[in-house]
């Protein structure tokens, strides 16, 4: 089977001492369960990409893929999977310096190629190049989310950093490393 694969990754800052939106994600990732149906799964990202709409204005970076061309996508899928394996995670507490703190939110989908919610997704996607770092097209982006039938998903992924552990929130300095090199500056 061939596939297509749609990903989207955004830095926000966070509030201290605690982040709302980084506990109710946290929650609601944390609380899924690892094998559920379609119409679950669906509901699962649908409650994510409610949770996101409001913070659009607030992300300050971030990344966006839609991928149809099947010899690409399932190592592209797996580029993001890896993110998972902590290649982008802090391995120690971030210094108590008084500097902001960001949460990274990512999720990746593999789509069966040409299927109903492959091809909306492609028309979705279909974005002008001036606009494609806009929180607009975030927006719009997240909102895309729920056209999908998840019964055309072959596979997901979504992680939250820091994890349980605020302390492990990432540093403009760590955004600005190699390990984050591809994000972009997001604005109106």
């Amino acid at each position: 089977m061939d596939y297509s694969i749609f990903a989207m990754q955004v830095t926000r800052r966070m509030q201290s001492p605690r982040d709302p939106l980084h506990e109710r994600l946290h929650r609601l990732i944390s609380g899924e369960p690892e094998r559920v149906t379609a119409g679950q799964r669906y509901r699962f990202y649908r409650k994510l990409s409610t949770e996101l709409l409001p913070a659009v204005g607030e992300f300050e970076k971030g990344v966006w893929d839609y991928w149809d061309v099947p010899s690409r996508a399932p190592g592209d899928f797996q580029d993001w999977v890896d993110g998972l394996q902590g290649r982008e995670a802090r391995s120690s507490p971030a210094p108590d310096d008084g500097e902001p703190r960001y949460m990274v939110f990512t999720m990746s989908l593999l789509l069966q190629h040409g299927s109903t919610s492959d091809v909306r997704m492609t028309s979705h996607c279909n974005i002008p190049e001036l606009q494609l770092w806009r929180w607009s097209t975030f927006e719009h982006l997240l909102k895309g989310i729920t056209l999908l039938n998840f019964l055309n998903v072959q596979s997901d992924v979504v992680y939250l950093l820091p994890g349980d552990d605020a302390g492990y929130g990432l540093t403009a300095e760590n955004l600005g490393s190699q390990d984050y090199h591809y994000l972009r500056n997001l604005h109106r």
